[in-house]
């Protein structure tokens, strides 16, 4: 309708000013679209790079960056020990080529109206770009596995010795155990988010079996024997003395059972034994680990009178001289082992030492208010006679002489048996324990005569 009021002349001005109007105006937009630095409202990590070319946005956006890597450090806490990381120390560094690329762009793809839509919103609301990051996996890796060689720590039980007629008692240590997958993988996430506040690293504690309270009760020799040996005999001497320390201050907790063979070891030379005389088919011969069956009885005899349970438990071929008939206890590596089982409520301190030529075995456990003493008897239920020994013509022996090469054994058949008094020596109880045989070993003797 406006038109019809509008002379033909007057519309071709209208058009022609609005044709220059449009012209202009794309004009401009394409000037605008095209410029060769950041559009108005591009910002990089909060700095401002509107109307900046690349290299002076480089400069500042990595003056920047630069100050935020310098001024950062990893920082990863346990307990009172404090470690900071610098971030050059994992090639830490910010990816900020990929970034100018990215905030360049903005703007200046699309068709033109959508490009002049994302200026104008630039324009009037800006956008900030984060800079991505990268860093080296491998360094971390290695930082965190050095720091677990500082953490880590192997538990202990705590421990009760016996010197000098006391218990000395040292406190169980926690082990420490830490995880470096999982504390790289917490790392890591703190690092993607920026957040440098100190990391409490995550580490397992180990809680050792054994813990001081229970063993603060270990005070007093609930029982203990001993038996004599000839010192004079080195190797014998010095694998009894190996023994009693392979066995001293061992440990038993309650229903734990108790293996010497165990825990004496390998009777090797490899392993610190020596040659010295053992019982082999009713004779002495030497033998690697000569005298452990002595401990062996010593310690069987204390386990008795301290009436713990016996599990496994064989007598020698031949009665010994340092025990009575009956109280021995034998081991072979491997095959024959003397095993007891602590049937007490509370942990049982075995103490094995050796003063001059005397053995000397202590069991100690919790002060009892009960006094009572054990008595072990060994009863001869038969004797057997080894009969008349074996003889042997030997030409090589004048006429006359006699060489004893074995001397005969009188056999045994022992039971023994426990007696337990009270303080005042009135008899408690009386208790079958064993019943042995001793086989009778016949004598051999050579007897010299005249060759024909």
């Amino acid at each position: 309708m406006l038109l019809k009021f509008l002379s033909q002349k007057k519309i071709k001005t209208i058009l022609i000013i609005f044709m220059l109007i449009t012209a202009a105006l794309f004009f401009g937009a394409f000037k605008v679209l095209n410029q060769k630095t950041f559009y108005k409202g591009v910002i990089i990590e909060g700095v401002d790079v509107s109307g900046l070319d690349m290299d002076r946005a480089r400069n500042a956006v990595g003056e920047k960056l630069n100050n935020f890597t310098s001024s950062n450090n990893i920082i990863l806490r346990h307990e009172d020990r404090v470690w900071e990381i610098p971030l050059s120390d994992i090639s830490y560094r910010f990816l900020l080529e990929n970034t100018l690329i990215d905030a360049y762009r903005l703007g200046r793809e699309g068709g033109v109206f959508a490009r002049i839509g994302e200026f104008i919103s630039l324009v009037y609301n800006g956008r900030n770009i984060s800079a991505d990051s990268t860093f080296s996996k491998t360094e971390l890796l290695e930082i965190v596995s050095d720091i677990k060689n500082q953490i880590d720590r192997k538990e202990k039980n705590a421990k009760a010795e016996y010197k000098n007629g006391h218990v000395k008692h040292d406190k169980e240590v926690i082990g420490k155990i830490m995880d470096v997958d999982k504390n790289v993988e917490i790392i890591e996430n703190r690092i993607l988010r920026r957040d440098f506040s100190v990391i409490n690293l995550q580490v397992e504690e180990i809680v050792p079996e054994i813990q001081l309270e229970d063993i603060s009760h270990i005070q007093e020799v609930i029982a203990s024997f001993s038996t004599n040996f000839n010192p004079n005999n080195a190797n014998r001497t010095y694998n009894i003395k190996l023994a009693c320390e392979r066995i001293n201050n061992s440990m038993i907790l309650p229903n734990q059972v108790f293996s010497m063979d165990k825990a004496l070891g390998t009777r090797t030379k490899e392993n610190g034994y020596k040659n010295a005389p053992v019982i082999i088919k009713n004779q002495l011969i030497e033998g690697v680990g000569g005298g452990v069956c002595q401990v062996t009885s010593t310690l069987y005899v204390a386990v008795l009178k301290a009436k713990l349970g016996v599990v496994e438990r064989v007598n020698h071929s031949i009665p010994l001289g340092y025990v009575e008939p009956g109280q021995d206890a034998t081991i072979a590596e491997g095959y024959i082992d003397f095993k007891f089982k602590n049937n007490k409520e509370y942990p049982i301190l075995l103490n094995a030492e050796v003063s001059g030529g005397k053995i000397i075995i202590r069991l100690i456990g919790k002060k009892e208010s009960l006094k009572y003493n054990v008595a072990l008897k060994s009863v001869i239920i038969e004797r057997i006679s080894p009969g008349a020994s074996e003889v042997i013509y030997d030409g090589s022996l004048a006429k006359g002489e006699t060489v004893v090469e074995k001397r005969p054994v009188e056999g045994l058949r022992v039971a023994v048996y426990r007696e337990t008094y009270d303080d005042n020596y009135k008899l408690l109880e009386r208790e079958k324990i064993s019943e042995d045989l001793y086989r009778p070993v016949k004598g051999r003797i050579r007897v010299g005569h005249i060759r024909r």
